[in-house]
């Protein structure tokens, strides 16, 4: 039975702007869809005006608008959220244990996935940050923002009220950033102790924010979930890049330097279709410039950001291209297995063979087939470009464990997050008798640790040393957690250049 109850008492906050009431469950103050910014189609994100009386802050506020079509999974991993969709999204959610006695409470701030195109803070019923909050006695803090073309078409050839509108969507964290630094206090939360995490995309933007010095006072660590990002991983968006895409959106839709005002009259469908027709409407990202200069990998940790510690973690299992069903793989014998591999990996499958079970020696064979490399490799560059800067507190962990789907198959992309905020309940195949439960306990924990204390260490882990130059100290985390360095170095290098590849496949309408 839920031992939670509801307050009939509703707590009433005053922030900068003007006072906010949320509603309290189990302890928690709860304060849903609080705007931080307003913003004007294609423009930078601009201050709130102040307002007199109460606001209740009890439904989610509108999410970005989307490019793609809802693409729900199995209801066992989980329910997929369908909100409201407006241009007006600049809004965040709110989750503060009670405060006794002026205290103030460390601040973890999610930043959601899907690329720089789509998704939401609480696109995931998994992404609830109710036991996070209660559990890990933390301020938790979920942003929405502007994306794909909206938040990324570079308009600076149209007109000097358009400069850097090609990072529009990051600058909306930006101003979430600078929101919760100025009225975290007033919900219990220490501005001076604020914790940016995202997964997917969402580590991608928390990399931006590091490379971003407006961004900087805002927050002292952070952590990237499967999302670093490197120019052999995704192609560099340029400057020139983005202003040709600009241009064939424009011809497309008839616009000019001289009729630039329709842009803002056009429909988001229109705006939308156009981006479909001439170019990957999933392709929109951060344009690199004087605002934003590229992602550690690429062009270095920025000065100011060397200080702040750093967690990068991947999956094993990221995007597999395996559909092997559970009936099917307790049908096969070793032999099976390898003959598999061999088909699979043609020349290269013995020697892929032979560093998998290096690497990993505790997991069934057939689990290379769905191994990721991307997403590892991509980690560890970026660390290493944080340890060049002279970061000396940046962490590399690997998340091995395999669930309970398809006859056992390695975490996939995203898996770790419910366990992570202490949901695997909500996401049921991740919620394994024992293992799952303290699966959540080593996750939950490194999570919180690093929040606190700016360190991941803890009693469900061996010790878990730092990335330093040349060492890519990474702690597994399995069943059994070990940490390694270089164990998968050779095989890494090799797989990525013989698996094959993953391709996005969403609805588009």
């Amino acid at each position: 039975m839920n031992t939670y109850v509801f307050e009939p008492t509703r707590p009433v906050v005053q922030t900068k702007f003007g006072a906010l009431r949320g509603v309290t469950y189990g302890d928690v103050n709860i304060f849903m869809g609080v705007a931080y910014a307003t913003a004007k189609r294609f423009h930078m994100p601009e201050e709130l005006q102040p307002w007199e009386g109460v606001k209740d802050a009890y439904r989610h506020g509108p999410i970005a608008m989307q490019v793609l079509a809802p693409n729900t999974f199995s209801y066992y991993r989980g329910l997929h959220m369908l909100e409201l969709q407006s241009e007006d999204c600049q809004n965040l959610n709110i989750w503060a244990p009670k405060t006794l006695n002026g205290e103030k409470k460390p601040v973890f701030v999610w930043i959601h996935g899907g690329g720089f195109f789509g998704g939401n803070a609480f696109e995931e019923i998994s992404f609830d940050g109710f036991n996070l909050a209660h559990h890990g006695d933390v301020i938790f803090v979920s942003i929405n923002h502007r994306l794909n073309v909206l938040a990324h078409m570079n308009l600076e050839d149209y007109g000097e009220e358009f400069k850097n509108s090609g990072n529009a969507g990051i600058a909306d964290l930006v101003s979430a950033m600078k929101w919760i630094h100025e009225n975290i206090a007033a919900f219990g939360g220490d501005p001076e102790n604020v914790t940016i995490c995202g997964h997917s995309g969402g580590g991608g933007k928390v990399q931006c924010l590091f490379q971003i010095e407006e961004a900087a006072p805002y927050f002292q660590r952070g952590i990237c979930l499967s999302g670093a990002r490197y120019g052999a991983l995704y192609p560099s968006n340029t400057e020139e890049i983005s202003r040709a895409t600009t241009k064939a959106v424009m011809d497309e839709l008839g616009i000019t330097r001289e009729n630039i005002d329709k842009i803002y009259e056009i429909s988001f469908e229109e705006l939308a279709a156009a981006c479909k027709k001439v170019s990957n409407p999933l392709s929109w990202a951060p344009v690199p410039n004087d605002y934003f200069p590229g992602f550690p990998a690429d062009a270095g940790l920025m000065p100011f950001s060397r200080n702040k510690p750093i967690i990068y973690g991947s999956t094993l299992g990221e995007f597999p291209t395996v559909t092997l069903t559970a009936e099917e793989k307790a049908a096969m014998t070793e032999d099976d297995k390898i003959a598999f591999l061999r088909n699979r990996f043609n020349k290269d499958a013995d020697r892929l063979m032979e560093l998998f079970r290096r690497a990993y020696p505790d997991h069934d064979i057939l689990d290379l087939a769905y191994a990721d490399s991307s997403r590892r490799i991509a980690a560890v560059k970026s660390a290493y470009a944080h340890v060049a800067a002279g970061c000396e507190n940046a962490y590399l962990f690997l998340a091995s464990y395999c669930v309970p789907e398809d006859g056992y198959i390695p975490i996939w992309h995203g898996g770790e997050v419910a366990y992570i905020f202490m949901n695997e309940d909500k996401v049921l195949v991740l919620n394994e008798a024992i293992y799952g439960q303290k699966y959540g306990q080593i996750l939950s924990t490194m999570v919180l640790n690093f929040v606190k204390h700016g360190n991941p260490n803890n009693k469900y882990l061996p010790q878990w040393e730092m990335v330093t130059e040349g060492q890519n100290n990474t702690m597994i985390i399995d069943r059994v957690c070990r940490n390694v360095a270089h164990h998968d170095d050779e095989l890494m290098e090799l797989y990525d250049k013989v698996c094959p590849p993953f391709v996005l496949h969403l609805k588009m309408d």
